[in-house]
């Protein structure tokens, strides 16, 4: 009587399913590279300390621009906005000012200021200024069709305008040290507002700024 080969095949096809398991496994592993973020929440002008941040690991795609990845790159540097404890922190949320968070529009009780990335179209060409009230709008790409477009806060005040270097573009015209393109809005928002801009932000959302009305009106 021949020797059956069951046992032999189950253990082969036992063999492929491991392979291709471990194939599926090692193609989901996703790169990830060290960022800066906020330990703490951090007012806007503090002198920065290492205790005050920390290195997280986040998949590479999600690193945003200028992201800030070393101990390092905070010392002797200020908070030029708020931060936020487990913001990721980027060029543009440092300073080498300690006067970081002079003339700032003032705060209500419930407001507190958060900063979203911009780009010269998206701030009426650089004709905002603090004060302003806006609404804002976030456009997700649409693969070839129009995009989605989503109101998420409305009538919600500018705080101040930062370049790429994190320093305020002076509303006069006079020179702004690093140029005067915007590139981060600080708008005052309450908490639930807040949560909806960052959550855009980290969907890769590009955000528009809907000029409502001047000087807080």
């Amino acid at each position: 009587m021949q020797p059956s080969r069951l046992p032999l095949t189950l253990a082969l096809v036992t063999f492929v399913l491991a392979l291709l398991s471990g194939g599926y496994a090692y193609s989901r592993i996703i790169r990830t590279v060290p960022v800066l973020v906020a330990a703490q929440d951090i007012p806007a002008g503090s002198e920065l300390r290492e205790t005050m941040v920390e290195i997280i690991r986040v998949p590479a795609g999600a690193m945003p621009r200028q992201a800030l990845y070393g101990l390092g790159q905070v010392a002797g540097q200020y908070a030029a906005v708020p931060l936020f404890a487990s913001e990721m922190l980027t060029a543009r949320h440092i300073t080498s000012s300690p006067e970081a968070n002079s003339g700032l529009v003032a705060l209500a009780p419930e407001e507190r200021v958060v900063s979203i990335p911009v780009r010269p179209e998206a701030v009426l060409g650089g004709a905002l200024r603090p004060g302003d009230v806006v609404d804002v709008a976030a456009a997700w790409p649409g693969e070839g069709k129009p995009g989605n477009v989503q109101v998420l806060v409305s009538s919600v005040r500018v705080v101040d305008l930062r370049n790429s270097s994190g320093q305020p573009i002076q509303a006069d015209g006079g020179e702004t040290p690093g140029g005067a393109i915007p590139a981060t809005a600080l708008l005052a928002v309450t908490a639930e507002q807040g949560r909806a801009l960052v959550g855009s932000v980290e969907s890769k959302a590009s955000l528009y700024l809907w000029l409502v009305g001047r000087d807080g009106r």
